[in-house]
């Protein structure tokens, strides 16, 4: 089933399979020779285990001490990673520019200053940008609006606001039974800098591994605790900086570019799918996502007779 995902990356660097006939994964110990010169591992293994105990973090560290980044993809009958495979496929072997880059996330204050920031960071001097970004906060769309702008391939897409184990708590609640109406062309990455998005509490499946099971992206980071408002600003701001300046091709390469200083800011994080999806989009994204309505309240004319409404409202 995975043989597609394996020619794909094949085409660009070696890939080595290591098999295991059984239902545990095995200890991360097994898996260090493996990693001496490999710039990523997916593990692949029983649905029953969740990200937080496969792996400690977003990376393993190489008997050299070199970080390596790790995810995880939950496999129950092996026709259910069909979806993945094709998405990981189709994202692997495109060649368009990186991006572009959505920002997504709740109606709130904090989150419009986090997007405000990011959107600095990543307009050079000159007031240009070298990467297509579209701003789709829940001030601006609406669940069904924002489903079905995840549809046209986006290179990334990074959410800020209140997080669960089941989904977003922006869009009035994007939970993992809403991704069927977001599957179409899958993006590179999407990466929740939020709480839980990654844990089994109380869940089957963590809303981070559904987005990368239903084929809505190649990959995903999500937490599997909970995380501290100023780190995650950290990641936000350290991300934006690492995706202008274009050095990152895969997800994981940009986690190891970006990563913070305190080690809690990264453990609590978990790659789901494959840590070496490519953050390149469609060729028809940027066109598709400039299509998308999403005003800002000063782009949004008041409609005429409002204000006369309001007032007789007011008035009775």
């Amino acid at each position: 089933m995975l043989q597609p995902l394996v020619d794909a990356h094949a085409a660009r660097r070696p890939v080595r399979l290591v098999l295991r006939e059984t239902r545990k994964v095995p200890p991360l110990e097994d898996f260090l020779p493996e990693l001496d010169e490999a710039a990523g591992l997916m593990i692949v293994g029983d649905r029953r285990h969740s990200p937080r105990s496969v792996l400690p973090g977003p990376f393993l560290t190489t008997r050299e001490g070199r970080k390596v980044p790790a995810g995880w993809l939950p496999m129950g009958h092996p026709a259910s990673l069909k979806p993945f495979v094709a998405a990981a496929t189709e994202v692997q072997q495109r060649r368009d520019t990186p991006g572009p880059l959505a920002l997504v996330g709740q109606w709130d204050d904090q989150v419009t200053r986090m997007v405000e920031r990011s959107l600095s960071i990543l307009q050079d001097p000159g007031g240009t940008r070298k990467l297509p970004v579209f701003w789709w906060t829940a001030d601006r769309l609406v669940r069904r609006d924002l489903l079905a702008a995840l549809r046209i391939g986006l290179g990334a897409v990074i959410y800020f606001g209140h997080g669960r184990p089941y989904g977003w708590a922006g869009y009035h609640g994007l939970h993992s039974r809403h991704l069927g109406h977001a599957q179409g062309r899958p993006s590179g990455a999407v990466l929740s800098l939020t709480c839980h998005t990654a844990s089994r509490r109380k869940v089957g499946t963590s809303f981070a591994e559904s987005l990368v099971l239903a084929g809505i992206a190649a990959a995903a980071l999500g937490a599997v605790a909970a995380t501290q408002t100023i780190d995650n600003w950290w990641w936000g701001a350290s991300l934006c900086e690492e995706l202008n300046l274009q050095r990152s091709t895969t997800l994981g390469e940009l986690l190891l570019r970006a990563c913070p200083p305190r080690s809690l800011a990264v453990e609590a994080y978990r790659i789901l799918g494959d840590p070496l999806a490519a953050l390149r989009g469609t060729c028809q994204a940027q066109q598709e996502g400039v299509r998308v309505w999403a005003p800002s309240a000063q782009d949004s004319p008041v409609p005429p007779g409002y204000e006369e409404a309001l007032a007789s409202m007011a008035s009775t």
